[in-house]
């Protein structure tokens, strides 16, 4: 039996930060990326913060790909100031710091608090409604994906006013991301009906409407669409799961420092693939692949693969984004160096599991292998 609610209540639209006016006298602890103090956005939430006279503490100190170092600073001034909300203003990075904090300091203090709301200013991770936390061992370079109902938001607002202004490199490797988790989701081993319509949705924004952001980021309309997209395609995973792309872009990430939406974007047209040989996963490639794509009825599956897996890889290429390690600047024998640990740790990667196929290591080796 399995058993379908979204936990996150979400607003969205223009007028959405009209719902933190709900919040009067409270001790709000804020979490944003440094270079939000100076956006309009960001003024306006704390513009209506003060006027319903909360008491603020912001932390800003916001690293990518945040380490546990940073995880363990937050939780010092967070148990200091003892908040009654939370609030997480920012990409990926911001919302994961936060989910940390608030994940370990429930564990090992008596932290508790009313609330815990995500304002995302990229379209990419879904953090906002999902499950899942990625922090980084720094010194071990590896990526750790924390798994806890906890981590979820209670809500969530998607206001296209943040993205606006979001740089064109950065709404190129978050828009990949979302493509990456919905099309992972739709062939994960925890898909179902409402899933897929999920993932096919974000799938079919992100083709119509990516490349019209990246041409012109004040296009709010295509602006909010990928907002939105971002979330559908959260929703998805974070009930069906993600794959192997997920699993081996932590380790790219993680030891050669590579944005996590760019891995993904370098290793998901050969990912689908080797999903391929999975009838179930084929069956579903393809006909989202004919949903978005030119007429192909006369063409064999396998032929709808390939261009499917070019069309990903043409997408990329409009956005300027490098599809191989060495055009991004590692060189082949660093990355070359890697390969062992790269499989040993993606196999270990919780989004491992959910893949539709559990590929060999020859398998794992030869995807790495085309991106470098």
């Amino acid at each position: 039996m399995d058993a379908w609610n979204f936990s996150t209540k979400v607003y969205t639209g223009l007028d959405s930060f009209d719902k933190l006016k709900e919040l009067k006298e409270k001790n709000i602890f804020i979490v944003c990326d440094p270079f939000l103090s100076n956006t309009d956005g960001f003024k306006e939430v704390l513009s209506i913060l003060v006027q319903e006279k909360n008491r603020l503490n912001i932390y800003s100190k916001v690293s990518p790909d945040p380490p546990i170092e940073d995880i363990i600073k937050c939780m010092g001034e967070l148990q200091e100031f003892n908040p009654n909300i939370v609030i997480a203003i920012g990409g990926g990075s911001a919302i994961d710091l936060t989910k940390g904090v608030l994940y370990f300091s429930k564990k090992i203090s008596s932290v508790s608090i009313d609330k815990f709301i995500a304002i995302p200013t990229t379209s990419g991770t879904g953090s906002e409604v999902t499950n899942v936390a990625v922090i980084t061992d720094k010194k071990k370079n590896v990526k750790y994906p924390i798994v806890d109902d906890q981590l979820i938001p209670d809500e969530a607002i998607l206001n296209p006013s943040l993205v606006l202004s979001t740089p064109q490199k950065v709404t190129a490797y978050s828009g990949m991301d979302v493509l990456t988790h919905a099309l992972e989701a739709l062939v994960a081993t925890n898909a179902n009906l409402y899933t897929d319509s999920l993932a096919e949705k974000a799938i079919e924004i992100v083709f119509n409407d990516l490349i019209g952001c990246y041409k012109d980021g004040t296009d709010i309309e295509k602006r909010m669409r990928m907002h939105e997209a971002s979330c559908l395609a959260g929703l998805a995973f974070n009930f069906a799961g993600l794959g192997i792309s997920h699993a081996l872009a932590h380790q790219v990430g993680g030891q050669m420092h590579v944005p996590h939406g760019l891995a993904n974007t370098m290793l998901l047209p050969y990912v689908i693939l080797c999903n391929a040989k999975n009838p179930a996963a084929k069956n579903k490639y393809v006909k989202i692949a004919k949903r978005v794509g030119p007429n192909q009825s006369r063409w064999s599956d396998e032929m709808v693969l390939e261009e499917f897996s070019r069309k990903i890889k043409y997408l990329a290429i409009q956005m300027n984004c490098p599809l191989k390690l060495s055009k991004f600047g590692v060189d082949k024998e660093t990355a070359e160096s890697h390969i062992a640990e790269i499989v040993r740790n993606a196999k270990k990667d919780i989004t491992f599991k959910t893949n539709p196929i559990k590929p060999t290591d020859k398998e794992l080796e030869e995807i790495y292998y085309s991106i470098i």
